[in-house]
């Protein structure tokens, strides 16, 4: 009896600290050459072969691109594939708690060329909730605060029409944003209009 109790013990922590994985590409040795998609998103990596070598899970994992492989990403803001064809670099899955450990006062990351800076904060008016206030540097601006959101392009009054939970097209390509209040977990990637 006490095995038993021992057993279903180890298990309950077990779960209460399982945790997520996110999606980090690294596609060449070039410094912000990566993209990252929020935890939960479905992925597959395939061989030239068409064998699928890696997929999404919440255990962590790495693999090293060195030869042809192609990468498929279903995010949730879309019905069809991102598909990456590597030839190198590395293709990790991520626990969340790697990303959590970072400070949390302003961040700066690069995403196709643009750079993206944020600053999470806690909400004045709702206990245990996060606010975002996130600009890139090609003049997007996304602002959320307390469940209410915009975004703008330069002035706070060119406003930009948000799509879903965060998609924000403009003249100037799309920014696809995930942004958690409850924790403050921010992801993005910019795609350029071609």
């Amino acid at each position: 009896m006490n095995l038993l109790t021992v057993v279903v013990l180890l298990l309950t922590i077990n779960f209460g600290f399982a945790q997520e994985t996110y999606l980090k590409i690294t596609k060449s040795d070039k410094e912000n050459d990566f993209e990252m998609y929020p935890p939960g998103t479905k992925f597959e990596l395939k061989n030239k072969h068409g064998y699928i070598v890696f997929k999404n899970s919440n255990d962590p994992g790495i693999i090293t691109i060195d030869d042809a492989y192609t990468l498929y990403v279903y995010p949730s803001w879309k019905n069809d594939a991102d598909v990456f064809n590597l030839k190198e670099g590395k293709i990790e899955n991520v626990l969340t708690s790697a990303h959590s450990q970072m400070p949390t006062k302003a961040y700066s990351i690069k995403s196709n060329g643009v750079s993206g800076s944020y600053t999470v904060t806690d909400s004045k008016d709702r206990k245990g909730k996060k606010n975002l206030q996130f600009k890139l540097s090609n003049g997007i601006t996304f602002l959320y605060e307390d469940d209410k959101y915009r975004a703008y392009l330069n002035e706070e009054y060119n406003y930009i029409r948000i799509k879903g939970k965060y998609l924000i097209e403009s003249e100037l390509g799309t920014l696809k944003l995930s942004f958690n209040p409850d924790n403050g977990v921010v992801w993005w990637v910019f795609e350029p209009k071609e």
